[in-house]
């Protein structure tokens, strides 16, 4: 079974990309959000991605996760009757890990029924039997600096959840990460995910955090 892997990106697709780890290529299946993370990494750099190894009566597949909270809430979809691997990659591409939080224990069947594939009962299956998840699960919906009002929405919950995965993906450590992505987005609210890590990566390397 294949946990990890870290290589470069050889080919994005829509739903899937070609990792090279050491000369094999190996086709892993990713989420709207995790090709977006990819396709804005650093292209001279290992990306390292969490693997799914989900074994078929006639194919081995894999699916890959920038952070490993994706990877238990691929394994926690996965559980409800209804919702394959792939319709559990749509939730998680339609969603960030702290809005689908937030829609299950707001029972929020509206929200899940916007996704390709669900329909009102899968919906209701959804929210009913995962409704206790992220308790369970012990979702950690704000980051220190968010926990410190300094990035306030959700969509900076994204951007800094992506952005803190490279970095550590890197080898730098969570708490000089944070501080360094804060400093940024302060400074500029829009700040792209590309423009973000690569600034953070620069002033990161002069050790001045």
């Amino acid at each position: 079974m294949i946990g990890k892997l870290r290589g470069l990106i050889d080919l994005i697709n829509e739903d899937k990309c070609i990792i090279d780890v050491n000369g094999v290529g190996y086709v892993v299946f990713l989420s709207s959000k995790t090709t977006e993370f990819l396709k804005n990494f650093p292209k001279d750099k290992e990306a390292s991605l969490i693997i799914e190894t989900v074994v078929k009566e006639d194919a081995i597949e894999l699916y890959g996760f920038a952070r490993e909270i994706e990877k238990i809430w691929f394994s926690e979809l996965t559980k409800v009757q209804g919702v394959g691997n792939k319709v559990a990659l749509k939730i998680l591409g339609f969603f960030t890990i702290e809005e689908l939080a937030k829609a299950l224990i707001q029972s929020d069947e509206k929200s899940f029924s916007k996704i390709s594939g669900i329909g009102p009962k899968l919906a209701s299956r959804i929210v009913t039997e995962l409704k206790e998840s992220p308790k369970k699960l012990g979702v950690d919906i704000n980051f220190e600096a968010i926990e410190h009002n300094k990035l306030p929405d959700l969509s900076n919950n994204a951007l800094v959840s992506d952005a803190l995965s490279a970095l550590e993906n890197l080898g730098y450590k969570k708490s000089d990460s944070l501080k360094m992505i804060t400093h940024f987005i302060e400074r500029n609210s829009q700040i792209t995910l590309e423009n973000l890590i690569t600034s953070s990566l620069r002033e990161l390397s002069k050790n001045k955090f």
